[in-house]
């Protein structure tokens, strides 16, 4: 009976400074954090509403000179084009020797196996080289498995 109550009472003691910080952390929401900028947290709609203007004048111009390419607007020195990059790849890869997102495709492929060669696959847009580290990456995860279930079993018996 006695452990009973002493559970109960670490249950309840619990409890209760649980509760005691979780009330004197929200009364402390008043207070400012000097080292958080919320500037950056505000939507500026002004330049979101200048940035959007230029793509629209830029789709309107391609939409009515068909024809007209990104190279063709950048040998002229148009002014539609400025501040503006021609990337086409995605998720802001700029080269094809990329590796997707920045991660190398050998650890896509070792970390994630067949998930990750796929993901390489459809990221890099069928870049064989690439997915070709993924699959060595694949092949070297699934090689260390093996060694370190047969170690293991063999240290077993």
């Amino acid at each position: 009976m006695r452990k009973i109550l002493e559970k109960s009472f670490s249950v309840i003691m619990a409890f209760t400074l649980l509760f005691a910080q979780t009330t004197s952390l929200s009364a402390m929401v008043s207070i400012p954090l000097p080292s958080v900028d919320e500037s950056v947290l505000v939507l500026d709609e002004t330049a979101l509403d200048a940035a959007m203007m230029e793509l629209n004048e830029l789709d309107e111009y391609l939409s009515a000179n068909e024809g007209v390419t990104f190279a063709d607007l950048e040998s002229s020195g148009s002014e539609l084009i400025v501040n503006m990059d021609n990337s086409t790849s995605p998720l802001g890869m700029d080269s094809a020797s990329e590796p997707p997102l920045g991660i190398p495709s050998f650890l896509w492929g070792c970390v994630f196996t067949l998930v990750g060669v796929l993901l390489v696959y459809v990221l890099t847009d069928g870049d064989k080289d690439e997915t070709r580290k993924a699959l060595w990456g694949m092949l070297v995860s699934f090689g260390v498995y093996v060694i370190f279930y047969v170690g293991v079993y063999s240290w077993a018996f």
